[in-house]
């Protein structure tokens, strides 16, 4: 084809594939240097240039050159099969196995491919996590119970609303206020205490791999993508919050700000973050090979960190070793399976994301607002410290997975 045809086909499949990537899960600098070394092994000079909203790609060699934008980003969440399966389209592009034109083909059927797994599952499979966080918050059996009960409704609801034109945050609002009240009714019924079903009903509501895509993306340079990442994730977590403090107004129960939540004994630690890991490979739709790995990789990881723990050290500290054990984990069974080890890292470490601390401090400051001068000084300290540990938790599972990714890269990853 004549040159300009060639260089405006690369450069829609490029910006194609550059968007898919990030809205399955991807960080940015692994998008930008995955399109650039692409459009190398093409023939062509590239320059990739990424914004919170679209991309701007630079393309050409010694005979033309173009500049082309982007379609707007979508939702940039997670998609762990979407991700394996892109993956293996850029790699079968740069060792010329498939053409452009062959590549653009199946590019647009994995943006319309469906999850992998049927409704039932997903629905289970998210609700054994709720119930698996809420014991892994050493909840009473009646309680894990409960939070399994919300995690059912949480999950039909998270499934249901967005087809029902609900925005994402009246969605997540309406899925924590009803599925919070779904756990903490039937506790309130028998006299058990309904806080840790309300926290684990929120807790798989929160967008933990945005979170920690937002922490990569600031500390590589991206700032544009990483504060719109972290923009969203926070709206969410702030949707949540006030779900949750509508469902505590509801059934009379207070959510509060300072929590005790005793760490499990190491083995039943491992099986329970296990569970939550299983959940969130289905929800994040992992291709089946992957959930095993995933699943070893969440309770080695989880299991790391609980053990630190009970020998002293820093919760933050603890956090990353176990975010950093996850990750390299995942280097290595991602390179046996041919997958990115990013798609089985995220649904092993999201357990540990401190969504529990970032709700509970967004209830503390609506307490402040609405005790004003009369704000008591336990209040305004716990309200600080679950902010502050919900920032600080979330940068130490951003920084263990990035110490992994140096450490696979100086191994030759």
């Amino acid at each position: 084809m004549p040159e300009t045809r060639r260089l405006d086909a690369a450069g829609h499949v490029l910006l194609f594939l550059a968007r898919l990537l990030l809205e399955a899960g991807a960080d940015s600098e692994h998008v930008r240097r995955r399109i650039e070394a692409l459009a190398e092994r093409l023939g062509f000079a590239a320059q990739l240039f990424l914004g919170s909203e679209r991309l701007l790609l630079m393309l050409g060699d010694d005979q033309a050159y173009r500049t082309r934008m982007g379609h707007a980003i979508g939702a940039m969440g997670i998609d762990a099969g979407r991700l394996v399966a892109l993956e293996q389209v850029a790699a079968m592009l740069a060792s010329g196995a498939i053409t452009v034109a062959d590549a653009d083909a199946r590019l647009f059927v994995i943006a319309a491919r469906k999850p992998a797994y049927p409704a039932w599952l997903t629905v289970l499979a998210v609700a054994a996590t709720a119930a698996a966080l809420a014991r892994l918050f050493s909840a009473s059996w009646p309680v894990v119970g409960a939070a399994f009960l919300a995690g059912l409704v949480n999950t039909v609801l998270r499934r249901a609303l967005p087809r029902w034109g609900v925005v994402p945050a009246a969605a997540a609002v309406l899925t924590a206020a009803i599925s919070g009240m779904a756990g903490a009714l039937p506790l309130r019924l028998i006299g058990a205490d309904p806080t840790l079903a309300l926290v684990a009903a929120g807790m798989i509501l929160v967008p933990g791999v945005p979170l920690i895509n937002g922490v990569r993306d600031l500390v590589r340079g991206h700032a544009g993508v990483g504060l719109a990442r972290l923009a969203n994730g926070g709206m969410i977590v702030l949707a949540i919050a006030a779900g949750l403090a509508t469902a505590s107004l509801a059934t009379g129960v207070h959510l509060p700000v300072a929590l005790s939540t005793p760490n499990l004994r190491l083995p039943w630690d491992s099986l329970f973050a296990a569970i939550a890991a299983f959940g969130f490979s289905i929800l994040f739709n992992a291709p089946r090979r992957t959930i095993l790995p995933i699943v070893l990789t969440g309770a080695l990881g989880h299991g790391l960190r609980t053990a630190l723990m009970a020998v002293g050290a820093d919760i933050a500290v603890a956090t990353a070793a176990g975010a950093m054990l996850a990750g390299l984990l995942a280097l290595w069974t991602g390179r046996r399976l041919r997958a990115p080890w990013t798609a089985l890292a995220f649904p092993g470490v999201v357990a540990m994301v401190p969504g529990s601390y970032a709700f509970r401090g967004l209830i503390g400051a609506m307490d402040i607002l609405r005790s004003g001068t009369e704000t008591s000084p336990a209040l305004l300290a716990a309200s600080a410290a679950a902010l502050i540990g919900a920032a600080i938790l979330t940068v130490a599972i951003g920084i263990g997975l990035l110490l992994a990714s140096a450490i696979g890269a100086g191994m030759g990853d």
